[in-house]
């Protein structure tokens, strides 16, 4: 082994990056477990037990629990998402926590002032605080939505004033509101009503009371600012912090009147904390028992350590399918190592002939010789598998210091903490692919002959012939797999999910059946590329005859890297045709790229009022970098048809229209006199392209006779000119912009800086670059990653051709010395070596690429044509990328091998050994 340590460098770096890949894999698992458990403890406090009840809690439950010997402190877990906060013309949502009742239960910083002791209080995390504008002291908008009974007419003095009086009452009977909430509860002016806004209307089901939902707005007095030293509300952007009461209120939880009980919030965990010095195990089973007899028999008690609680929340956590995938990328690294190793050996094998049959001859057997290279094959393994766990481990690593030092919304671990998992598994992985690689190579040194000691040692046959079995196989699996491929792709649009699996299947079937008859049709392959690359020269023909020499290794070295080519190339196709399909999908859904509307309020009588868009929005989204063209639009609601179908009626001139869309036909379609319906309203309201319809304005005004044109849309929306919603008594309110992107590849950026410009107002952005951007986002993220997966197995695979090459000039090192005798340059051999490199990583990169477009079409097809009429593309820029890698590869994985062969006089490779 010592002499052939040069020989096998590169198989063990193939082992020990294949090993790197699974043990960063499992450490990372182990991270992001890390990582989701210490987000759930950090968002306990310092809780000694987490009780879950199974069912709703009450004021009632929690107090007989704080009575319970041996508890110190309990404090129902309520979250409050999505509440509505505003300061002057900033606005924002911003999650919810009460206020806890212990120090055991906080679980964040106070930097300035202090937290919330009365209702209508509330701290902010420094954050929010930020992005409002205000500060301690400052008073915020909170705004919440109420049930109202039918009963309780709003519009009527008495029953206004007997629906809040009894809000109020239940309040102070909960203890929910002091006179200060009541205060803010009462007329608002910014609500234009007595005692809210009436948003909806809800009719019940039989036997259920009807009532309306309203707006409320009060003002709550910042107290205080809050950081989140441990993340523990990162995830929902930090949590601000009022009084338990406040939080009931604000979440719009509960029917009827009087304040929200706790009973209305459904939660059912409890945070417990413990009086110092009393035994977890009996405070534990005190708490169930309270539990348990307030909850009744069939009541899921379950009371649980912090650790406990977290490891329970986190057996569900989505990691495991995650792992799944990953791990499959790391064993097709390993299955291309397997190869490379596989190679390795067979040449080891090949060159050691004469030493094997000597060994015959003094009396080794043959189980001798097979144990004695599968051992070693089990000590490259084993160092090369050590040397690729540490590395895996020093790559996480890095990884968290990167992490620690960026600003994510979860707490990273400072350091990784190997398991026996993550050690044992790369370290058994290794070993066990070198090993099962080396078996035919061993299998072949067992039947060497000791006469084969009497030849001469430079003229070793390492090829192999694959058998009918073998051909039998593969041909079933490319047959049945293209088979089940094409039957995924026709089921598609009738049974998708299904549709999928089967392509799937039938993909990787057949994929793995041409690489199981590679050694048929791989050679094939080489040695005609190879005789055309033999016109170039002298150095070009005594590379493909080299590619042709030993046919079973030159394919096994360019399936290697066609693996990894392959599965790049269907990946960056299918994304480029799902970029497509989905682009022409959008088309048809949103008339515009991006669409940035004021939202609707509602007056006294809960009608719909179109608010105008904020003074210099209009000329702020103008000025976007990325807007090409803008149109300020009227808005309204409208009547179409005999049907009565109520739509969002937007008015737009031609010239704005030839300026913001990109539909030649939607452009043509407006104008006076007509109406532009999409497809979807236009089923709805059984209008047919040309039909003469009614519109009417629903809000009262005139009705006008226009001519139908339906267009390919299917949003909810129809376009009319200004000066015909001017007819229909429509008040000309601008109440939405309509932009255009100069170049929709870079919509991204374009939706994130409309995003940011308009964080902090109740505008809502609508359109096909929102979608675009995060299905752009999705799809290179997800490629990103994949590729990047992949990248290893290409690297490795790289590796093994220049494994081959340097294999190859040991093999055939008299050929290469008689050649320099008979006037073979030292610069020629050199070039033949570097056409060789090339001619191996060209072909598998070649026929990878051609392989990868049609498996990422048939993909593609199977996934995307039950939702959108497919369109293929082909991403050139990427396929030739990868050629070209492949190529320069080939070419600088010979220089090692060429300088090898090059330097050797031709004297000293003509002697025998």
């Amino acid at each position: 082994m010592r002499r052939s340590l040069g020989r096998l460098t590169a198989a063990g770096i193939a082992v020990a990056i294949g090993t790197a890949f699974v043990a960063a894999t499992l450490l990372a698992g182990d991270v992001m477990k890390r990582i989701s458990y210490d987000s759930i403890t950090a968002s306990y406090g310092t809780a000694d037990l987490i009780a879950d009840a199974g069912e709703s809690l009450s004021e009632t439950t929690v107090d007989a629990v704080r009575a319970a010997p041996g508890v110190a402190a309990a404090d129902p877990r309520v979250v409050v998402p999505y509440v509505s906060m505003s300061a002057g013309d900033k606005a924002l949502t911003q999650t919810v926590v009460p206020v806890a009742s212990d120090p055991a239960f906080d679980t964040q910083v106070v930097t300035a002032g202090a937290l919330p002791t009365a209702d209508g209080e509330l701290a902010l995390p420094e954050r929010a605080a930020e992005r409002l504008g205000v500060g301690v002291g400052d008073a915020v908008t909170v705004s919440y939505y109420r049930w109202e009974a039918a009963a309780a007419d709003p519009t009527s003095g008495a029953g206004a004033d007997e629906a809040a009086g009894a809000d109020d009452a239940g309040a102070e009977d909960a203890g929910a509101a002091d006179a200060g909430a009541a205060e803010a509860t009462a007329p608002t002016e910014a609500a234009g009503t007595e005692d809210g806004t009436a948003t909806a209307d809800a009719t019940a089901a039989p036997g259920e009371p009807e009532g309306t939902y309203r707006e409320r707005e009060v003002e709550a007095t910042v107290v205080g600012l809050t950081t989140d030293p441990t993340s523990a509300w990162a995830q929902y952007g930090g949590a601000a912090t009022s009084t338990q009461a406040d939080a009931l209120l604000w979440a719009g939880w509960g029917e009827g009147p009087g304040a929200p009980t706790l009973l209305d919030a459904a939660t059912s965990q409890l945070l417990v904390a413990l009086e110092p010095g009393t035994d977890t195990a009996t405070v534990s089973d005190e708490v169930s028992d309270v539990l348990s007899a307030i909850g009744g028999p069939h009541s899921n008690v379950r009371v649980m350590t912090r650790d406990e609680a977290a490891e329970y929340s986190i057996s569900g956590d989505g990691t495991g399918p995650i792992l799944v995938v990953v791990l499959a990328f790391a064993a097709v690294a390993m299955i291309v190592a397997g190869l490379v190793i596989a190679n390795t050996f067979q040449v080891l094998v090949a060159q050691r002939t004469r030493m094997l049959a000597l060994l015959r001859c003094v009396g080794a057997v043959r189980s001798q010789v097979r144990r004695s290279v599968l051992l070693e094959a089990g000590i490259l393994g084993l160092v090369a598998s050590v040397l690729g766990t540490l590395l895996g481990t020093a790559l996480v690593q890095l990884a968290l210091l990167v992490m620690q030092n960026a600003d994510l919304p979860f707490p990273v671990p400072s350091v990784v903490r190997p398991t026996v998992a993550s050690v044992v598994a790369p370290l058994a992985v290794g070993i066990v692919v070198t090993v099962l690689a080396a078996l035919t190579p061993a299998r072949v040194a067992t039947r060497v002959a000791p006469i084969a000691a009497l030849r001469p040692a430079d003229a070793p046959a390492a090829g192999s012939r694959a058998g009918r079995f073998r051909l039998v196989v593969s041909l079933l699996l490319v047959v049945g797999g293209a088979l089940m491929l094409g039957g995924g792709v026709a089921l598609s649009e009738t049974f998708l999910v299904a549709a999928v699996g089967i392509a799937v299947l039938g993909g990787a079937a057949s994929f793995v059946g041409l690489l199981v008859g590679a050694v048929f049709w791989m050679p094939k392959v080489v040695a005609r590329i190879g005789r055309l690359v033999g016109r170039l020269g002298v150095p070009a023909r005594l590379a493909a005859a080299n590619t042709g020499r030993n046919p079973a290794r030159t394919a096994a070295t360019s399936t290697a890297l066609l693996i990894g080519v392959t599965l790049v190339a269907m990946m960056s196709t299918g994304a480029v045709t799902a970029r497509a399909t989905l682009d022409d999908e959008l088309d048809t859904r949103f008339p515009v790229d991006l669409a940035v509307s004021a939202p609707f309020t509602a007056d006294e009588d809960g009608n719909a009022v179109t608010e105008p868009l904020p003074a210099g929005t209009v000329r702020a989204l103008a000025e976007l970098p990325g807007v090409a063209a803008s149109a300020m639009l009227v808005r309204d609601s409208v009547e179409v048809g005999t049907t009565g179908t109520v739509v969002d009626a937007l008015g737009i001139t031609p010239e704005q229209a030839t300026d913001v869309l990109r539909d030649a036909d939607l452009v043509a379609a407006v104008g006076d006199g007509t109406v532009a319906v999409s497809r979807a309203v236009a089923e709805a309201g059984d209008i047919e392209d040309g039909d003469t319809v009614a519109v009417a304005r629903t809000e009262g005004g005139g009705t006008a006779d226009l001519t139908a044109v339906v267009v390919p849309l299917d949003s909810w929306v129809v376009l009319m000119t200004p000066t015909t919603l001017e007819q229909l008594g429509s008040p000309g309110t601008l109440s939405t912009a309509w932009l255009r992107v100069a170049d929709v590849d870079a919509s991204g950026q374009v939706v994130a800086d409309l995003q940011e410009l308009t964080a902090d107002s109740p505008l809502d952005i609508t359109g096909a670059a929102i979608e675009r951007a995060l299905y752009e986002r999705a799809i290179d993220t997800l490629l990103a990653v994949v590729v990047g997966l992949l990248a290893v197995a290409v690297v490795i695979a790289l590796i093994g051709v220049t494994n081959t090459l340097s294999l190859s000039v040991i093999e055939r090192r008299r050929e290469s010395a008689t050649l320099r005798a008979v006037g073979l340059t030292r610069r020629q051999l050199r070039a033949s070596m570097a056409v060789e490199g090339a001619l191996i990583a060209g072909v598998g990169a070649v026929v990878g690429v051609l392989l990868g477009m049609a498996y990422g079409w048939l993909g593609s097809a199977a996934v995307l044509a039950g939702i959108s009429d497919l369109q293929l593309r082909v991403p050139w820029a990427d396929l030739g990328i990868v050629l070209g890698v492949a190529l320069v590869a080939g070419v600088l994985a010979s220089v090692l091998p060429g300088r090898s062969a090059a330097r050797t006089p031709p004297v000293a490779a003509l002697a025998v050994d």
